[in-house]
């Protein structure tokens, strides 16, 4: 495994390991060929194009690369700050802390989360922001300084859950304001291989029904995916009800917010009257088990988005970014929440959240047709993973282990389009022990500086209570 760096910066090769994850399941006695970054070829040794060296991995799998859905890449110095903490940390925690950013921070942060996600599995980001131009393009030089695949987010916000409502005036301004940001963000994204532009508004709180229609249909209209909070908290959506006679969905539904170029993250409190309003307009849906365990939100029904044809895929909402422990979260919520309850042993079984969390977060990110699985056409976006090791040795059934038997020191090399990002937990190419020792002070400031309310306080505090 100490070459495959070197091995991945050739034009072309082909791997040949114990197993491949492939969208037809766990195959043994195959060779994944890649040329130019992609995936050209998946089948027996003797379909490898002539004079191409073969180089084995005895004792490897190779898995499609996971991809996180939904998380803010902003929110890498603060994780701790929110435990015990009650609902609406956002407003308290993460919208001061990373308001108060420059743009060197929000480059530092990004490429403090993109390691952490390296090392877990993952070589795909969907990214929440509204960032202007200054920022975004720190974020996409971090992107493109550790060679991770992005999904890059723009947008706006207008308050109009507050004391005063915004005028006519002001929405108008906003969304012309919106609109040129957009036009800029896409623009940027062009020629950046491994950054796709998308925009964003975050939450029915935050826009009103026509800055929601204009944000959505440009978005349409231009091919880019439209992100939103959706249907996440108690508070969001009884404010939602008071103040326009409908739960959130329904409102995005009646202001065009909904289609196959939507991600709506987290649908934690969804009836079945909307999840039938994903099902029949198409639109995708991250579902965020960890979120909900730390952050005290209901469980979204994944096994029912699967059950009913609604996209999903799997996201961190920044809380670990451990794809192998996400995996096993997502099967495990269902199991408390659904399965327990109905006798239902199988839960989805394995294949399930492994699919979501590779091909459907793809899908969901408007990413199918590039990643998410091991398949010619597909980029070459895979992981390297360890089969020798006690816990999963002897193998029985490899996805059930993966899900809840996978570690991530098992995870020996990450690939993202073609090319060895991370190996043995250690990116190419740059020190990351240089960058976490040199950063970390900013780190702390950067936390210390910002206006942050926690109500809980730290866990010692607590200890005799």
């Amino acid at each position: 495994m100490s070459g495959l760096s070197e091995l991945t910066n050739r034009g072309s090769y082909a791997l040949a390991p114990e197993l491949v994850l492939t969208p037809e399941g766990a195959l043994s006695d195959m060779v994944v060929q890649v040329r130019d970054g992609e995936i050209v070829q998946v089948g027996p040794r003797g379909l490898v194009a002539a004079g191409t060296a073969v180089v084995d991995l005895p004792e490897r799998a190779i898995v499609p690369g996971f991809i996180d859905a939904h998380t803010h890449l902003g929110q890498a110095f603060g994780k701790a700050i929110t435990g015990g903490e009650p609902a609406q940390i956002w407003r308290r925690i993460w919208t001061p802390m990373e308001g108060s950013y420059d743009a060197e921070t929000v480059y530092v942060s990004a490429k403090w989360m993109f390691l952490e996600a390296l090392r877990g599995g993952f070589t795909g980001i969907v990214n929440f922001a509204v960032l202007d131009g200054e920022k975004a393009a720190a974020l996409h030089q971090a992107a493109t300084d550790v060679g991770i695949r992005l999904v890059s987010a723009t947008g706006a916000a207008l308050p109009v859950d507050g004391t005063r409502q915004p005028s006519p005036c002001d929405i108008a301004k906003a969304i012309d304001g919106a609109l040129k940001q957009a036009e800029a963000h896409i623009a940027t994204c062009k020629g950046q291989p491994l950054i796709t532009p998308s925009l964003c508004v975050p939450a029915v709180q935050s826009a009103p029904g026509e800055m929601l229609r204009a944000l959505s249909d440009y978005a349409a209209a231009q091919g880019v995916m439209f992100q939103i909070h959706t249907n996440e908290h108690h508070v969001e959506v009884h404010w939602s009800v008071c103040t326009h006679g409908k739960r959130p969905l329904e409102y995005f539904a009646d202001h065009g917010a909904v289609g196959p170029h939507t991600l709506h993250h987290h649908c934690t409190l969804v009836t079945d009257r909307e999840i039938e309003i994903l099902r029949e307009t198409g639109s995708a849906v991250s579902y965020n088990p960890l979120a909900s365990a730390w952050k005290g939100d209901r469980i979204a029904p994944a096994l029912g988005f699967a059950a009913r044809g609604v996209r999903f895929g799997i996201g961190t909402d920044s809380t670990r970014s451990d794809a192998l422990r996400l995996l096993e979260s997502a099967e495990t919520a269902q199991r408390f929440s659904q399965g327990m309850q109905n006798a239902d042993f199988s839960c989805g079984a394995a294949w399930t959240w492994i699919d979501a969390a590779t091909r459907g977060s793809a899908d969901a990110a408007g990413l199918g047709e590039v990643t998410g699985q091991i398949a010619p056409g597909q980029r070459a976006d895979f992981l390297v993973l360890d089969r020798r090791q006690p816990e999963v040795t002897p193998s029985w059934d490899f996805e059930w282990e993966l899900v809840r038997l996978y570690n991530r020191d098992q995870i020996e090399a990450v690939v993202v389009d073609g090319r060895c990002v991370m190996a043995q937990s250690r990116p190419v190419g740059w020190d990351a022990e240089d960058f976490l020792k040199t950063n970390r002070k900013r780190a702390r400031d950067a936390v210390g500086a910002a206006p942050i309310i926690r109500c809980h306080g730290r866990s010692a505090d607590f200890r005799n209570r």
